[in-house]
């Protein structure tokens, strides 16, 4: 006979936080069981796996999900059977089924108004038990896009191994048919994981995945974490440790945590001392990720015809790490956390200001958090999701592959009338992803500080002209007009600044001054050119101002200090020296605001010196 797990009853608050502050306070170091009938054999917390063979057709099962806040609820079942070897053999040869079971409750089922949720996005992981109380396995796959209860089940001793198990399984047309005739629907020629539930901050989610994708695109080599979920739930800064990793309660898994959150929401499925078994999937399937997991408090199952999901109210602090990502599932040990960069934003607007942090685990997130939490304090500080201006400050710090450590600091300037949370995150994310993927050596980013000064005002500006100094004023200068000079002199000019279409503020002037060479033979050609694009076809361009090749992490790092930005005009003098050879010499103003672009010139001109009379 299976060993009798703990009871199955609905547990309540209290009992949960009671397991759970258990788990916390001193968890014994354990392993699973090395008896194949046994996942846990510590004692109080035993618990046996159900024998695959002697599971019947129509057997009652019963299974713990969590609905509402942190207690887990026991639900019904019956058990409809197995798909043979529908995993896969493992890598020992052992064939390896997928086992059917249908799902029922009030939630599953609706009730009175209630629309029927099926098996939800967020249910994976949830355990599944015989009539003894033995672990059958974790819900983690579904077969229709409608609301529908019947699921996939990974079995107990595929997650107590952690084996190799595909992300989407092809099922055979027998296969096909069992699960058409339990449901009443065709699940095609392969079935999905449940996924588990995304959450983010605010309006962010978006802006993350959109920063992802486009320093895949800016930085060779650039990588992105990859979890994926359904959307749901909105969650602050880490609240207080949350009791809820006990089986059939919510699991956080998290790459980022705090200000932001890069995290999924799935169901803890099995507890043995301090390791923790959940999902019944992977979560991205790559172990090397550091990540770390935390209890989670749940609003309410949401139900829809093929989209239910579970809302989450709120993710706890850190409780313990991940130490495997698997294809049957995620395990972890409660305790010790992974060391944590800090990325932190002071924001300001006027005499207001506020600051952010976020825990980044996971060095992949560390660019894609910095933009997208700079972009969450434009949503929060102007409480404007389009129009605003920003300077930007930032320093990276970074340890390099021989032990050196060194900082990044750069500036820049961002308006936009549409796009502004998207746009000023970029320029540090790059600068970050830069650092990392540097194709010289290994640099690891140790932290990140950002501020932000805002202003409701869209303050970008165009050149429109020029003035030159004339005693005590200004003289305008006509665009493309031949100004007389004498060789050797130096004249004092400004730009003209004016603000570009749907942006606000008035004229500005950038001074420059302009010295005619002593070698020059006629004319001096000056060019102002507003910010050049960051951006090349997509790519980043890190490189000197001669065009000479970058050949070391040194000249690396020095091309990304100078790197281009927004508020920066170019003055490029040209003309040809007496001995006829052209001279090209160019400079770099910084304008009090964004400088959207475009050119004008002017010419100076000498008088051509007469050639001496030979006696």
């Amino acid at each position: 006979m299976a060993m009798n797990r703990r009871p199955i009853t609905v547990l309540g608050t209290g009992v949960a936080a009671a397991l759970a502050a258990s788990l916390l306070a001193a968890p014994a170091q354990a392993a699973p069981s090395a008896d194949p009938g046994l996942f846990c054999d510590l004692p109080g917390e035993e618990l046996a796996i159900s024998p695959i063979a002697d599971l019947v057709v129509d057997e009652p099962v019963t299974w713990l999900s969590t609905v509402s806040g942190i207690a887990p609820t026991e639900f019904s079942g019956t058990y409809l059977g197995r798909l043979p070897n529908a995993l896969g053999h493992d890598a020992y040869g052992n064939q390896r089924d997928l086992l059917l079971v249908e799902l029922s409750g009030p939630v599953v089922d609706g009730s009175g108004s209630t629309l029927p949720a099926g098996v939800w996005a967020g249910a994976s992981g949830s355990p599944v038990y015989d009539e003894d109380g033995a672990l059958i396995g974790a819900v983690s796959y579904g077969f229709s896009g409608e609301a529908d209860n019947v699921a996939g089940v990974t079995p107990a001793a595929a997650m107590k191994s952690i084996g190799d198990l595909p992300a989407s399984v092809q099922v055979n047309a027998a296969g096909r048919q069992m699960v058409q005739a339990a449901t009443g629907v065709s699940p095609g020629r392969s079935m999905t994981q449940l996924q588990p539930v995304k959450v983010e901050n605010g309006r962010t989610g978006n802006l993350f995945e959109k920063t992802e994708k486009r320093l895949k695109q800016a930085v060779k080599g650039f990588k992105t974490v990859g979890a994926t979920g359904r959307a749901g739930g909105v969650v602050g800064a880490d609240a207080e440790a949350i009791p809820s990793i006990v089986p059939g309660g919510n699991i956080a898994v998290s790459y980022a945590h705090g200000a932001l959150w890069d995290a999924t929401v799935g169901t803890v499925t099995a507890v043995c001392g301090d390791q923790v078994w959940a999902y019944g999937h992977p979560n991205t399937g790559n172990s090397k990720f550091k990540a770390s997991f935390h209890g989670a408090s749940a609003a309410r199952v949401v139900p829809s015809a093929g989209d239910s999901y579970k809302l989450i109210a709120e993710i706890g602090a850190p409780m313990g790490r991940l130490t495997d990502d698997r294809t049957a599932g995620v395990r972890g040990t409660l305790g010790e956390t992974f060391p944590a960069v800090k990325v932190t934003t002071v924001s300001k607007v006027g005499g207001t200001s506020s600051t952010a942090v976020t825990n980044v685990t996971e060095k992949l997130d560390i660019a894609p958090v910095a933009a997208v939490q700079l972009g969450g304090d434009a949503l929060r500080m102007l409480d404007n999701a389009w129009a605003g201006s920003a300077t930007v400050r930032w320093s990276i710090d970074y340890t390099r592959a021989n032990g050196r450590t060194g900082t990044l600091t750069n500036t820049d300037k961002y308006a936009d009338d549409m796009y502004l949370p998207d746009l000023v995150g970029w320029g540090v994310a790059e600068d970050i992803a830069a650092l990392q993927y540097n194709g010289f050596e290994t640099v690891t980013v140790t932290g990140v500080r950002i501020t932000a000064d805002f202003s409701d005002q869209v303050r970008v500006a165009r050149v429109a002209g020029f003035e030159r100094k004339s005693g005590t004023g200004w003289k305008k200068v006509p665009a493309g007009s031949t100004v007389q000079a004498s060789r050797g002199k130096s004249y004092d000019y400004r730009a003209v600044l004016r603000p570009a279409p749907n942006a606000d503020g008035g004229t500005s002037y950038l001074p420059f001054t302009v010295t005619v060479p002593k070698s020059i033979k006629k004319t001096l050609k000056v060019r102002l050119t507003g910010a050049t694009p960051l951006f090349e076809d997509g790519e980043l361009v890190i490189g000197s101002d001669d065009g000479a090749p970058v050949r070391n992490f040194d000249q690396y790092v020095a091309a990304l200090d100078d790197r281009s930005r927004s508020d920066r005009v170019t003055v490029t003098r040209r003309y040809t020296s007496a001995s006829g050879a052209n001279q090209v010499k160019t400079s770099r103003k910084t304008a009090p605001t964004v400088v959207d672009g475009g050119q004008r010139s002017f010419m100076l001109q000498v008088a051509v010196e007469k050639s001496k009379k030979r006696r």
